[in-house]
């Protein structure tokens, strides 16, 4: 790539993007900041194409800056600074901004986004996400404060956005090809950034992933968690995000009807929700919830599980609380933000794949945006049945497809294998009502290959307890790690190689069973 291209600054918003300027009766009023504005601003001539750097030397490197305003395109034009607040962002943008970049891409060595602040980590998440095959660094940064402000915080940041964005240019080791957010003094991974303070000229942090580098007297790099270039000089794009995603906080004393009127025949074409839980996982749960999160899962929408507090991730499913929503068809955020939560949904739900794919393809780590990769491999629900030739119930389960992602396992790199049966229940029930019961589990892998499917491996041997005081299913999880060489082959990882075998002393019956397969993430 041409080491000489320069850095397009595209304005779509926010404070940054405002100037104060004096109207027609001499009133002091915010106006949006106009490119020959920017010019006179930041390279301190409105004739000017190019700033001058001393990065490296004292005289300096000379960096073609070329500018875009994004808020006076024929579907964006704004006439207010009310209008150019962030808060008015929609998914619309985010698609906008991709094209632009597309457009422009092999132009520039470098993009930085001047955007509202309020907003900023959604559009950076989503843009990680619409942008494969990144080799260009692609910065958002914002101000507090308007850009010809006393004090403000706008031109700290945009200089050393320019900076970084021209990292080629400026002979700066590494780059950073990545969509990132710059504040303050502090570069972050894109799709890891929140909003961490209203007021602060630090806004801005990642609650559970380091910083990729800080920018003082000098630049210094975090160089290990910066992820590498793609090998292709063609950039890859997404551009639908036309899916309707809801994010829903629980809250002491939540109603179920506000999660039912989601699913009420899904009248507003909903087709995710992002549930915001407590600590690990948790959610109320009773009944009248389930059974709404249930009515969401039927009818085909995706509900993902991101915590409220301010790092930390949702529960693997050790404990029955985060399981009651597992057996609901709730799916794992592991640790990611709520913005980059919601951003992936709405981008991953726009597309034509099935329920399950999708489902199934937003717990994977694709740009960095969470530490694990959730693999799963389903089987039908179904139930146990007596076998004539054998004093036991019997169920021998085939998987019902290949591992979605499966490609993307590196077998090296698996830290658990969970299995997990949810929705058990014995198959007698005394007229459909809870009962004191205890029945006997034995969970196997069995070959396929083999006549009469012989037991290549025993996974777990436990008694399962059903209380007439209790809930009507039960839900169990083992961690079944030390069967990853019977269950998965390591130069196939698409379907696994063997199928699963549970026996039963009497009937019971399950609403889910997976194999649940926790990864690292790739050094990419």
């Amino acid at each position: 790539m041409d080491k000489k291209k320069g850095v397009l600054v595209i304005i779509t918003g926010g404070n940054i993007g405002l100037i104060a300027k004096n109207d027609n009766f001499g009133n002091a009023v915010l106006e949006p900041v106009t490119i020959d504005d920017l010019k006179e601003i930041i390279l301190c001539d409105g004739n000017a194409s190019s700033i001058v750097l001393r990065e490296q030397t004292l005289d300096g490197t000379n960096v073609p800056i070329s500018f875009l305003d994004l808020r006076d395109t024929t579907n964006r034009r704004y006439h207010d600074p009310e209008e150019l607040d962030s808060a008015q962002i929609d998914p619309s943008l985010w698609s906008l901004l991709t094209q632009t970049i597309r457009d422009k891409y092999r132009n520039h060595e470098g993009f930085v986004i001047l955007h509202g602040l309020d907003t900023m980590a959604y559009t950076a998440s989503a843009l990680s996400f619409l942008l494969q095959n990144l080799q260009s660094p692609i910065i958002l940064t914002g101000s507090q404060r308007p850009l010809n402000y006393p004090r403000t915080d706008a031109l700290q940041n945009i200089y050393s956005s320019i900076t970084l964005a021209a990292c080629n240019t400026l002979n700066l080791k590494p780059n950073i090809p990545e969509v990132t957010v710059f504040s303050y003094d502090t570069l972050f991974r894109g799709n890891r950034a929140s909003m961490t303070n209203a007021s602060s000229y630090r806004s801005f942090d990642s609650p559970n992933f380091p910083h990729l580098c800080t920018v003082g007297e000098h630049i210094t790099y975090q160089t290990h968690l910066i992820r590498k270039g793609a090998s292709s000089n063609h950039l890859n794009v997404k551009t639908e995000v036309d899916a309707k995603v809801v994010i829903l906080d629980v809250f002491p004393g939540m109603d179920a009807a506000i999660i039912k009127s989601l699913a009420k025949e899904n009248e507003s074409q909903i087709k995710g929700v992002l549930l915001r839980t407590y600590g690990m996982g948790t959610a109320p749960t009773s009944s009248n919830v389930l059974q709404a999160l249930e009515d969401l899962n039927k009818n085909k929408i995706v509900v993902m599980n991101v915590t409220q507090a301010r790092s930390g991730r949702i529960s693997h499913g050790s404990d029955p609380v985060s399981l009651r929503l597992f057996e609901q068809g709730v799916i794992s955020g592991v640790d990611m933000t709520a913005e980059a939560a919601y951003s992936k949904m709405v981008i991953y739900c726009s597309e034509k794949n099935n329920f399950e794919e999708i489902s199934d393809s937003l717990q994977i780590e694709h740009y960095g945006e969470q530490s694990l990769s959730i693999f799963n491999i389903h089987f039908p629900s179904g139930d146990t049945k007596e076998e004539s030739s054998a004093d036991k119930c019997m169920a021998t389960l085939i998987p019902k497809k290949n591992i979605t992602g499966g490609h993307l396992i590196d077998y090296s790199l698996i830290k658990n294998i969970q299995i997990r049966l949810l929705g058990l229940e014995p198959v007698a029930k005394e007229e459909g009502k809870p009962v004191n019961r205890t029945i006997e589990l034995e969970l196997s892998l069995v070959d396929p290959t083999v006549e009469h499917k012989k037991i290549a491996h025993h996974l777990k041997s436990d008694i399962l307890r059903w209380s007439s005081k209790g809930r009507n299913t039960i839900n169990i999880a083992y961690d079944v790690t030390e069967a990853k060489d019977k269950l998965l082959s390591p130069g196939d990882m698409h379907m696994p190689s063997t199928y699963l075998l549970i026996e039963t002393n009497e009937p019971i019956k399950w609403t889910r069973c997976q194999f649940v397969i926790f990864a690292a993430i790739h050094d990419k």
